[in-house]
Parts: C-alpha cells; structure tokens; sequence
C-alpha cells in the first residue's frame, strides 16, 4: 500500500496512482494534510478517485481520527464527489470497535442514500496502546474490516518505544525490535479473517534496511507493507516474493510428493524429506505468491 500526501500536485498524483505498481494507493487526508487545506484536499482526491486511472490498483483513502473535527467531512465529502469509487478507507488512531462501527454506519447510510453499489472496506491503522491492547474487540467490529496494520511512528510513541534510536543503527536493540508487535497485529487479522499490513520504513532512500524489514514482516506472516515512495513499492514486492531457492525447494517437495502419492503414500520420506499435506500446503503457497502481479 502506497501512501501519498493529499496536497501533492494534482498532476504529481495522477502519474504516481498510474506508475506505482502498488496493490493500494491511499491517498491521505490526515497528518500529510494541513487543517487549512482539509477541503481543497477532498475535492482533489474525489476528482482522483473518479478518474479512470487506477488499473489493478485499488483505491484507498485516509481519513482523519474519528475523534477529530474533520473525520465526518472527510468521508461524507470524498464518498458523495466520487460517488462511491473507493475500495477502501484507512482509518488513522482509531482507538475502539466503537469507532470502526460509526464509519460502518456512515458508509451504509450514504451509500444507501445515493444509489452505490460497491462494498467499502475498512482498514485500520493500529496507532496506540489501547488499539494494541483491543486489537480482537477492533478486528470484530465490522463486516467492512478488510485489513490490520500497523503504525511504527504513532504506535511508539503511544508505547515509549525509543524508535528514533533504532531507525538510525538498528544494532542498538539485538532483533526485531518490533517483533511482538507485527506478531500481534498478524494474529488478530489471521483470527478474524483479515489481512495484516507492515509498518512503513520511514527512512525512505534506505533500500537495504527496507529490504530487511520487509522479509521479517513476510517472514512473520504479514500479507504486505506500507510504502512511502514508489521506489519503495519495488523494494516492498521482491521482499515479498519468493527467491529462486525457495521456488526451487517448492517445486521440488510438489515433485516429490507427486512420486509419494503414485506409490499409493499420503506421507513419506523421500529423498530424506519429509512429506504431508501441511508441507506441500507451504510449497503451493510459495508457488502462488510468486504468481501474484506485481
């Protein structure tokens, strides 16, 4: 998911929604939008959001805190100029199911007063301590919720986490210093039927360290991560494909398991590997992954 400020030019926006490759673009109303320019960005975005420019990738929109003044604007203005051409809206410090069950409310009460057909999803942005803590009552909510994720800046200052430290020499904390947490965030969206979606890497020209972090969120079993420039994006995908050895390793254990179940096996050892449904189920898992569009 592709996160792009609402003020950037209009023209600036159009080629990054066309170029980006992403699966998401969201294109944001909150902390990237000054109050002062919460309108003009609305309408901008609505227009954007009309516009036949989108292809495979779907469309996302950020909203302000359910809290703040803006949030009702933000989803009543951008929802009824677009008119309803929104796959999903990315809710920012939500901190209850409360608020994930108003934005259900209003989506269906607006989209049932103007005639739209398409189901807008939900994403939420796990943003405090408390989210953290009600992350299942969050994940349960609403039938809308499509996706968890996770936010590095906001979720540590809510946690006093010292991130500032570990963004500059991550030697200053031995592992994932963010291990619990995307664990966390994965099992709730796992549970609840969801998808899980990583942190963004705020420090944006370093590829080596996205690349890193990317593979421990995929190694987690996070289903994707946020991106903060289309460079990123590229970074993001080949982290989450699978390498040459791993596709090498699941063709072989589908190869292996063929011979297996010609000899009347539903399990054996070949070749001294070990074989059952639960392996080849991670080997056709691996072999789809790399068939997903880039």
């Amino acid at each position: 998911m592709l996160l792009i400020p609402g003020t950037h030019d209009e023209a600036t926006q159009r080629e990054m929604i066309r170029t980006s490759g992403a699966d998401v673009v969201c294109l944001d109303l909150e902390d990237t939008v000054l109050p002062a320019r919460k309108q003009e960005a609305r309408e901008l975005l609505a227009r954007l959001f009309a516009e036949d420019i989108w292809g495979r990738t779907a469309r996302g929109l950020r909203i302000n805190a359910v809290t703040s003044p803006y949030a009702a604007d933000d989803v009543t203005e951008v929802v009824t100029r677009s008119k309803g051409m929104i796959d999903v809206i990315m809710m920012s410090k939500a901190d209850s199911a409360g608020e994930v069950r108003w934005l259900d409310a209003l989506l269906t009460q607006l989209c049932a007063e103007q005639g739209i057909e398409r189901t807008i999803k939900i994403s939420v942005g796990i943003e405090t301590a408390r989210a953290l803590t009600d992350i299942d009552e969050i994940a349960s909510a609403s039938p809308r919720l499509e996706a968890l994720g996770f936010a590095i800046g906001d979720l540590s200052t809510s946690l006093g986490v010292r991130v500032s430290n570990f963004l500059v020499d991550r030697k200053t904390y031995p592992g994932d210093l963010f291990h619990f947490v995307r664990s966390r965030i994965n099992l709730a969206a796992k549970a609840h039927g969801l998808l899980s979606l990583d942190g963004p890497w705020p420090i944006i020209n370093d590829h080596a360290t996205l690349a890193e972090d990317a593979a421990w969120g995929a190694m987690l079993g996070m289903d994707g991560k946020l991106a903060l420039s289309i460079p990123q994006v590229k970074v993001i995908h080949e982290a989450y494909r699978p390498t040459p050895a791993e596709l090498a390793y699941a063709e072989r254990m589908l190869a292996l398991m063929a011979k297996a179940e010609a000899a009347g096996e539903g399990s054996a050892v070949v070749d001294g590997v070990f074989l059952d449904p639960v392996v080849i189920g991670h080997a056709k898992a691996t072999l789809a992954r790399a068939a997903a569009p880039l």
